[in-house]
C-alpha cells in the first residue's frame, strides 16, 4: 500500500512539476511583455536621489478632486476579516467627507487573488484602486506603463511622507508605479498555553526548538508539535535558516547566492525538522487539509500545532481562530551567528492606468492611508504604516503587530528581492511545494529536490530579467 501511494504521488508531482517549470500560473503567463530593459536590483532600487528627480510637479492644468458630480470608485484588496471590517469602516468615513463618490469594495482572501488581478490587468477591467503584493508591481507593470504615474497627484497625495528609497524602489521608467503601505517579515508566535501544558520552554534557539521537538513528541499520542509551517512556507524557514547560517542576501544582482551544497543543506535541515517532530510532515499537513493554509488547520485552532512563522500583518488571521491558547509573540530564533529574514513591504498601493478617476482614486488613498482619520481607523490591520503622518496615529499600545514589527526591524538587515515570491514558485501547484512535498514524502532525494528548487528559481529570474 505505501509502495503505492508512494508512486502515485510521484505521478502527481512530476506531472504538475512539468506543468510548472513548462509555463508559469495563469496570472504570470498573462503578464504584459517585458520591459526593453531588464529587471535588476540596481533598477529597481534606484537612488533616493534618482527617485527625487522624477517626482514631478502637476501639470500645469492640474488634477483636482471633483466634489460635485456622482462618481464610483472600486477599491479591491484582500485581507482576513478584521481586515475587511476596518476598510469597510473607513470607507464609509471617506464617503461622509466626499458625499459625491460612493466606493465599491471588492475583497477576499488572498488565495486566488492574484489570479483576478492579472485578469482584471489584461481585460482593462481591474479596480481603480488595488493592493499589491510587492513583487506584482514588476510582474504586471515591466514598462511602468499599468498603473498611474502617483507623481502626477502629488497634490493630492503627500508623496513627502514616503522615504525616497521606496518611492525610489517603485519607480519604472520615471513612473512611480505604487506606494508602500507597511514593511513587515516574517515572526513566531506561540500558543503559550499548550508549551505550558506540554511543559516545553518557548524557544529562542534551534537548539531549544530541537528539544521542544524531543518534549512535544513525548507528550500524549504525540498529536502536539512545538512548531508547524505550511509546505510552501517551509521554503521561507529554510531561507530563514540559511541566511542565519551564512549571512547573505538570498537572490541578489539577479543571482541566487547560495550553493547547490548550501541550498542542499537548508533542505535537509527541513526535513530534520520533520524527521524530530518538530514541524508536521507534508502527510500530516494533507491530512488536515492544510497544506497551505495552516491558519485554517483543526491542529492550529486546538492549540496542536503550538507555534507558526507568520507576516506580522497576519497575526490577527492566526489568533482569532484559535479556540483553545494564548497566542503570545517570540523572540526572533537564532539559528546561526547572523540574522536572517528579509523584510518587505506587506502591500503596496496603487491606481491602474485605466482608471477614469484617478484623482479621486489618489483622495482615497491618500484618506486611507496618510491621513489621521483614516490611519486611526484602518489602525494595526494592514501592518504599521510606512507613511510618516499615518504611523502618527496608529495605536500601537497592546498591539501584536506593533510588538513583532520592532522585533523584525530591530533583527533583519536583508530585503527581499523581486523574485523570491513569484506565483510559479510559491503558488499550490508551484515549485516550493512540489520541492517540499517531494521531499517530505520521499518521493525524492534531497540532491534531487535541490536541484528542483535551484532550476525553478533560476527559471523565474530569467523569466523575469529576458527582454
Amino acid at each position: 500500500m505505501k509502495k503505492s501511494v508512494k508512486r502515485m504521488v510521484s505521478l502527481v508531482l512530476v506531472g504538475a512539476l512539468t506543468v510548472s517549470l513548462a509555463g508559469c500560473m495563469p496570472s504570470q503567463k498573462e503578464e504584459p511583455a517585458v520591459a526593453e530593459e531588464p529587471v535588476t536590483a540596481e533598477t529597481a532600487e534606484t537612488t533616493a536621489a534618482a527617485a527625487a528627480e522624477t517626482e514631478k510637479e502637476p501639470e500645469e492644468d492640474g488634477l483636482t478632486i471633483n466634489t460635485t458630480d456622482p462618481i464610483t470608485l472600486r477599491f479591491n484588496w484582500w485581507g482576513g476579516d478584521s481586515r475587511h471590517e476596518k476598510t469597510l469602516k473607513a470607507i464609509e468615513a471617506f464617503e461622509a467627507k466626499y458625499p459625491n463618490i460612493t466606493v465599491e469594495a471588492e475583497y477576499e482572501a488572498f488565495n486566488g487573488h492574484e489570479e483576478k488581478v492579472a485578469l482584471g490587468l489584461k481585460a482593462g477591467s481591474a479596480a481603480d484602486v488595488i493592493q499589491l503584493n510587492m513583487d506584482w508591481v514588476f510582474a504586471y507593470s515591466p514598462k511602468g506603463d499599468t498603473f498611474f504615474d502617483l507623481n502626477k497627484v502629488s497634490d493630492i497625495i503627500d508623496l513627502s511622507q514616503y522615504e525616497d528609497s521606496d518611492k525610489a524602489f517603485y519607480t519604472i521608467n520615471g513612473s512611480l508605479q505604487a506606494l508602500p503601505i507597511a514593511n513587515t517579515g516574517r515572526g513566531f508566535i506561540w500558543n503559550k498555553t499548550t508549551y505550558d501544558l506540554v511543559g516545553a520552554k518557548i524557544p529562542t534557539t534551534l537548539d531549544e526548538l530541537f528539544e521542544a521537538g524531543d518534549i512535544f513528541a513525548a507528550y500524549g499520542d504525540g498529536s502536539y508539535y512545538p512548531f508547524a509551517v505550511a509546505d510552501y512556507a517551509k521554503i521561507h524557514l529554510m531561507i530563514y535558516y540559511l541566511q542565519c547560517r551564512y549571512g547573505k542576501e538570498w537572490i541578489k544582482d539577479n543571482q541566487l547566492q547560495y550553493s547547490r551544497e548550501e541550498v542542499l543543506e537548508g533542505l535537509k535541515f527541513i526535513k530534520e525538522l520533520e524527521e524530530r517532530h518538530v514541524i508536521p510532515d507534508s502527510s500530516k499537513l494533507a491530512g488536515e487539509g492544510t497544506s497551505e493554509l495552516l491558519e485554517s488547520s483543526e491542529s492550529w485552532i486546538n492549540g496542536h500545532y503550538a507555534g507558526a512563522m507568520v507576516w506580522d500583518t497576519n497575526i490577527a488571521k492566526y489568533e482569532d481562530v484559535v479556540t483553545e491558547g494564548e497566542i503570545v509573540v517570540g523572540d526572533m530564533v537564532e539559528m546561526g551567528d547572523y540574522h536572517g529574514g528579509p523584510l518587505k513591504a506587506s502591500q503596496v498601493i496603487a491606481i491602474t492606468a485605466t482608471s477614469e478617476h484617478p484623482a479621486e482614486a489618489a483622495a482615497l488613498i491618500q484618506f486611507l492611508f496618510g491621513d489621521q482619520e483614516g490611519a486611526e481607523i484602518l489602525g494595526d490591520s494592514r501592518g504599521i504604516p510606512c507613511n510618516k503622518n499615518a504611523v502618527k496615529y496608529v495605536d500601537t499600545e497592546g498591539s501584536k503587530v506593533a510588538d513583532m514589527n520592532e522585533k523584525l526591524l530591530a533583527w533583519s538587515t536583508f530585503k527581499l528581492d523581486i523574485f523570491t515570491e513569484r506565483a510559479a514558485l510559491k503558488a499550490p501547484d508551484g515549485v516550493y511545494t512540489l520541492t517540499i512535498q517531494s521531499l517530505s514524502y520521499g518521493v525524492e532525494d534531497a540532491e534531487t529536490c535541490t536541484d528542483m528548487l535551484i532550476d525553478g528559481i533560476n527559471k523565474e529570474i530569467e523569466t523575469a530579467t529576458s527582454s
